[in-house]
């Protein structure tokens, strides 16, 4: 069976968010070394800081690098890569939600945009399970596999 458009559509978006953890973990990566090269590297602030950022760097490598080999699983129609995929939005939907009122007082991003964004991401997200659980789509990932 030929792999369906809006499979291609998941897997470069997550693609994307891989890439997106990728430079985070760069920038995490900067700070550390920044912190470490510094001139008051030995003062205990600078430590922690290098030491969260190079705890946080590898963590979002570590994240970039499943979100890759998960969306290389959805390109494959790995049925293991579409459970996953479904989990993970709908985790991910879920925490969205919730910051939207954790962070409605945050007072860095203007309030609008910020709903603006969070509505998109919900909205894409729900597309994505919804295009996930469609019977034709289970069959295209099933096929493979058996």
């Amino acid at each position: 069976m030929k792999r369906p458009a809006g499979v291609t559509i998941i897997a470069v978006l997550t693609f994307f968010g891989a890439a997106i953890l990728a430079l985070g973990s760069v920038g995490f990566f900067s700070i550390a070394f920044m912190c470490i090269t510094d001139g008051q590297a030995g003062e205990p602030v600078s430590a922690a800081i290098a030491g969260m950022g190079v705890a946080g760097g590898f963590s979002l490598l570590i994240l970039a690098g499943v979100a890759a080999c998960l969306a290389l699983g959805v390109l494959e129609l790995r049925e293991w890569a579409r459970i996953v995929s479904m989990t993970s939005i709908a985790s991910g939907t879920g925490l969205t939600i919730l910051s939207l009122f954790v962070f409605k007082g945050y007072m860095v991003i203007p309030v609008v945009p910020s709903i603006v964004c969070h509505l998109l991401v919900i909205a894409t997200a729900v597309w994505m399970l919804v295009y996930l659980l469609r019977p034709r789509i289970k069959r295209a990932f099933g096929t493979l596999a058996a």
